[in-house]
């Protein structure tokens, strides 16, 4: 294969003083290298694998990397710049040798061989300092092609005193961290004296894996991935999960800590979504875990149901079910039609989705062994026929829903977390998973539910049902009471989407319908507020889509259809995601849409809400049809508005110096963790060995240790409270310059959007024509081949526009961004 490590594709001692001034030279020189010709594309991708964790490795070098389309050969662009360049490295030192790898998207094993060759070269020391000191690129290139190698830990070779240990690794991309880490490892633990074998799980797919002997007889496992990672084979084993810098920069602290802070695997997966980095796991990363996999059932079941229930009351009426009408005996006509199955399926799917969520937040934190037990808790909170009621109550009616799924699967999990610390012998730890966890954490938390939070709620709940009844057939009844009790049904409706506090408030306006003298008014206003979240959260996915994965934008659409059907349970994994802010928007968008129903007393005569129940007549034809919908739009242009605006308060606009300030904000909040989390660790250490220390000057200097570990862990809680405050100092310094500069600039800004806008249309227009042109001539095969290549240049025309805009408002507010830092840095 043709040298990868090319003397022309080596520039040194480059006057260069930014991450992105470094992007934008490489993704310039491999223009003009012939490497790859579409530089904004490059640079975007360069970005994306930064935005996954960063590529700063120490002693000054970056191995930032991109795979990309269009190219057949691997190549690499190195460049040493004449100052340090900040590049969040793993020793927090800047980094001025940067050897950027430039990766074909289905690259060969060949190519990935040597890309996780350099990384790994770089581990040497003297080739760092050689590398730094090359006179020129022509030594450069001879330096870093020369074959280097780490010798590996050979169990024959000698007898270890150290322990048994055995480690993944795994980095986001699987070229570069991967095999740096299983290096790193694999040197400092040798020299420590311990035994040590490393599985890599890379591009290359997985290096040594490990056998069952050795899993066998480890006395600890080191997961180091930012990746998923099956554990399913270390079950009963001592395993400690972490992300991979960690071993390359600190491997003898991560082993001390492993040692002491390893759980027993009891069947579970190590979940890193997108790549992040974290240490620790919080409750929200966990409800999130179960969100993903409660999501298909949502739209399996949505669908189902929306369809079915759709399609019947357009066939029967507004009123009829999916069985058809009722007929002379009280029975639907046709139970077994295609669309009652449906339903049926529907229903199951909904049925299944409560447990679901709870099983999975409980198997995030906890592993398998907490599945059952959680998903039989949250199936008893949803049926609130189990729940025993309180002394004068004839029944409860009223389910805990998904906030019961919530509480159960953390309860759950967090329980077995903690039996899973219990040192047990050696006979006992293989029933503990199957048998101790599951009948203990199964029966707990029904018994919870069952007998202490099923009452009360079902009490609470059947006060504010006979509040809201009592309003309604007051002789006082009026516009006033009609909007402040559509006020009430709308926040209600919004508020959990079909949770406790949405069902009683249905259950209370479905049993006003179906009294002998119906009274229709609150249905009303229940059936404008109950499609507002589910719409306005589908609307938000598209209008504001930066803030949402693809995932999420395809929840959006479903979630939609379910709204306009009726179904409100298409917003809830939108909730329980961002609760502070999609709560808020969905309550004040319900209570809008509910006002207005409620203060024009529009009528709903079927027990069912959204656009449907309008569509087909169960709200009267007329005025109260137009009140309806006005009532919905005004609704979801609220909950969209209030929900958009927060996102980017919170945000802030691409390249906004309010995106900058959050980052940074959310840096020295991580920064501290970390160091907090790295001195609690030492001083859980120092408490260990306290206890076997053998003299009192040595337990004395053991607590003199100890209390100079609290002084720097509040010293690092005072630092960064000094960094907020001067990051907060130096945004509100230049905030207003930045609004005015864009108020300044809103019609060059508007005319560069529309010019990019018909520069697009332009292009597509024109490959379009091209198309109809060529592809008539064209036989079956090559027809096809021609289509998915135009399908591809669509999508990069529309790529393209998409980054010119971006990078236009990057560029537009970069100079406040640089400002910023200026005044941030003089004051830190």
């Amino acid at each position: 294969m043709e040298n990868i490590y090319k003397e022309k594709n080596i520039f040194l001692n480059i006057d260069l003083n930014s991450k992105e001034e470094v992007f934008k030279y490489i993704c310039n020189k491999a223009n003009e290298l012939g490497i790859f010709q579409d530089t904004e594309k490059l640079l975007k991708a360069f970005y994306e694998r930064e935005s996954q964790g960063t590529t700063g490795f120490e002693d000054g070098f970056a191995i930032p990397h991109a795979k990309v389309k269009g190219i057949t050969s691997a190549s690499i662009i190195c460049v040493r710049t004449l100052n340090g360049v900040e590049w969040q490295s793993l020793d927090g030192e800047p980094s001025n040798v940067i050897i950027a790898l430039i990766i074909p998207e289905n690259a060969s094993k060949e190519h990935l061989d040597i890309l996780s060759q350099t990384a790994k070269k770089l581990m040497d020391d003297k080739l760092r300092q050689k590398l730094k000191d090359a006179k020129d690129a022509k030594e450069f290139a001879k330096l870093i092609q020369v074959k280097y190698t780490i010798s590996k830990s050979n169990l024959e070779d000698s007898k270890k005193t150290g322990k048994n240990i055995v480690a993944i690794t795994a980095c986001v991309v699987g070229v570069a961290h991967t095999y740096m880490a299983e290096d790193k490892l694999l040197l400092e633990l040798t020299k420590a004296g311990h035994n040590i074998r490393v599985e890599t799980q890379g591009s290359k797919g997985v290096g040594t894996p490990l056998t069952a002997k050795e899993i066998e007889n480890a006395d600890v496992v080191i997961i180091a991935a930012d990746t998923k990672v099956d554990l399913d084979r270390f079950n009963g084993k001592l395993v400690y999960q972490t992300h991979v810098a960690r071993a390359i920069k600190e491997p003898l602290k991560l082993v001390d800590e492993a040692l002491l802070k390893a759980t027993i695997q009891a069947n579970s997966e190590f979940k890193n979504e997108g790549g992040i980095s974290k240490t620790k796991q919080g409750v929200l990363q966990h409800i999130l875990a179960g969100i993903s996999y409660m999501i298909p059932v949502i739209i399996m079941g949505g669908i189902c149901l929306a369809f079915s229930i759709g399609i019947a009351k357009a066939i029967w009426g507004p009123g009829a079910g999916t069985g058809g009408p009722i007929g002379e005996n009280g029975e639907p006509l046709y139970p077994w039609n295609p669309l009652a199955v449906m339903d049926k399926i529907g229903g199951a799917a909904f049925a299944l989705m409560i447990p679901i969520l709870a099983g999975f937040i409980a198997n995030s934190i906890a592993g398998r062994a907490a599945l059952a037990p959680a998903m039989l808790g949250a199936f008893i909170g949803n049926d609130a026929s189990k729940f025993m009621p309180l002394p004068g109550m004839t029944e409860v009616s009223t389910p805990t829903g998904f906030i019961g799924a919530i509480i159960s699967g953390l309860l759950v999990g967090y329980y077995v977390k903690w039996v899973n610390t219990w040192k047990v012998h050696k006979s006992l730890k293989a029933v503990m998973p199957i048998f101790f966890i599951p009948l203990t954490a199964g029966i707990g938390i029904s018994i919870l539910f069952i007998y202490i939070l099923g009452g009360p709620i079902g009490w609470l709940m059947n006060q504010l049902s006979s509040a809201i009844e009592a309003g309604y057939k007051s002789e006082n009844f009026g516009i006033g009471l009609g909007i402040g009790l559509g006020i009430l049904l709308g926040a209600m409706a919004s508020f959990d989407m079909g949770g406790p506090i949405n069902k009683i408030a249905f259950v209370t306006c479905s049993a006003l319908v179906t009294l002998e003298n119906p009274i229709a008014e609150p249905m009303g206003a229940m059936a404008a507020a109950i499609p507002v979240a589910p719409l306005a959260m589908g609307l938000s996915t598209i209008l504001f889509k930066r803030f949402f994965t693809n995932e999420e934008r395809g929840l959006g659409i479903s979630a939609m259809i379910m709204g306009t059907i009726g179904i409100s349970e298409g917003a809830i994994p939108f909730a329980i995601r961002d609760p502070k802010r999609a709560i808020v928007a969905n309550v004040l968008g319900g209570m809008v849409a509910g006002a207005i129903a409620g203060g024009f007393q529009v009528t709903d005569l079927a027990a069912h809400g959204g656009p449907i129940v309008a569509i087909l007549g169960a709200v009267p034809y007329g005025w109260f049809t137009i009140i309806f919908f006005i009532a919905i739009l005004s609704g979801v242009a609220v909950t969209t508005l209030v929900y958009g605006t927060l996102l980017i308060i919170n945000k802030g606009t691409i390249g906004s110096l309010k995106e900058h300030h959050v980052l940074k904000l959310e840096q020295i909040i991580e920064t501290k963790k970390e160091k907090q989390e790295e001195i609690k660790n030492k001083m859980l250490t120092l408490k260990v060995l306290l206890k076997s220390a053998k003299t009192q000057d040595e337990s004395n200097n053991m607590q003199k240790q100890i209390e100079d570990l609290k002084k720097e862990k509040a010293q690092i809680n005072f630092e960064a409270k000094e960094q907020i405050h001067a990051a907060k100092s130096a945004f509100d310094q230049i905030k207003d310059s930045e609004k005015l500069f864009i108020k300044e600039n809103l019609s060059a800004t508007k005319e560069f959007i529309q010019n990019s806008k018909e520069a697009r249309k332009k292009s597509l227009h024109e490959i379009s024509n091209k198309k109809n042109n060529e592809i008539a001539d064209l036989e079956k095969f090559d027809k096809k081949n021609y289509i998915v290549n135009y399908l591809n240049k669509v999508e990069n025309i529309k790529d393209d526009y998409q980054t010119q805009i971006i990078n236009y408002q990057i560029k537009l507010k970069e100079k406040f961004i640089i400002d910023y830092n200026k005044i941030l840095n003089s004051k830190i």
